[in-house]
């Protein structure tokens, strides 16, 4: 197999997984240069397969790739390597120009419905849909698996649901929905403490107020009360599980893209 293919093979199966990473892409070359046409697969952690050229400029696109990972854009770069005595410069001194592409492919979103009730049913087509990653939780062992939830879904049941969701390793990069039928405060008590992307607690604003004064009572700081978005939703007047299930994804998006929530049309609207 080429280099090029083992890069395009590696990241076909990075993308089936839903990791992140990055593709730099030789766009043009002119004068002396190492490679005039290559590829370069950068993984989230660093580490990397196929080459432009190696060398100092190499260390600098993978640091370059990494940003743009982070920030899950992509980035036009282009690099002037003139020759020169100064044993310092960052560059490779081939004498020539090499303009670059990196392309990002971010992770795929993923979401933890606890609950597979109706509106937890409802969450889970609509994220399948979105392309999310979608993990469901229960205590009843028939619930997730009826009929309608994605084939593709992680399943976890487990009587001792607190327990069990207190043994999730923690995700930065999760965004977690509490639907349950009964047991959302054993759900919330389990999962509270950790860094997640989105919390969010389904339930009316008498329900939430009475479960946050409780916590409060019980010592939760106010930072961690205040993370949780308690009721979830974008208030858009959902009122069918379907409806809800997309107040909730809109909320969690705009999280998960750190987008403030505006009317469109108020960006082509005069100012005063």
């Amino acid at each position: 197999m080429s280099e090029d293919a083992k890069v395009l093979a590696e990241a076909a199966a990075l993308s089936a997984q839903g990791r992140a990473f990055a593709l730099v892409s030789i766009l043009s070359s002119s004068g002396s240069t190492p490679r005039t046409r290559a590829r370069l697969l950068v993984r989230a952690d660093g580490s990397s397969l196929g080459t432009i050229g190696g060398g100092s400029l190499e260390t600098r696109v993978i640091a370059e790739a990494l940003a743009c990972i982070a920030e899950s854009k992509p980035k036009m770069l282009r690099y002037e390597l003139v020759e020169t005595q100064n044993k310092e410069s960052p560059l490779m001194h081939c004498g020539g120009t090499q303009e670059l592409y990196i392309d990002v492919i971010p992770a795929r979103r993923r979401i933890l419905i606890v609950g597979a009730g109706h509106v937890g049913l409802a969450l889970a087509r609509l994220a399948d849909y979105l392309g999310f990653s979608i993990e469901i939780a229960d205590d009843r062992e028939e619930a997730p698996r009826r009929e309608g939830f994605p084939g593709t879904a992680v399943v976890h049941v487990d009587q001792d649901l607190g327990t069990m969701l207190s043994n999730l390793p923690a995700d930065p990069n999760r965004a977690i929905v509490i639907a349950t039928h009964s047991r959302d405060a054993e759900a919330l008590r389990a999962l509270i403490d950790k860094p997640w992307a989105y919390l969010g607690l389904l339930g009316s604003r008498r329900k939430v107020t009475a479960l946050l004064q409780e916590l409060q009572a019980e010592g939760y700081s106010p930072g961690l009360l205040d993370a949780i978005h308690a009721p979830v939703g974008l208030d858009i007047g959902a009122e069918t599980p379907e409806e809800i299930a997309v107040s909730i994804l809109s909320e969690a998006l705009s999280i998960l893209t750190k987008t403030k929530v505006h009317h469109l049309r108020e960006d082509i609207r005069e100012k005063p």
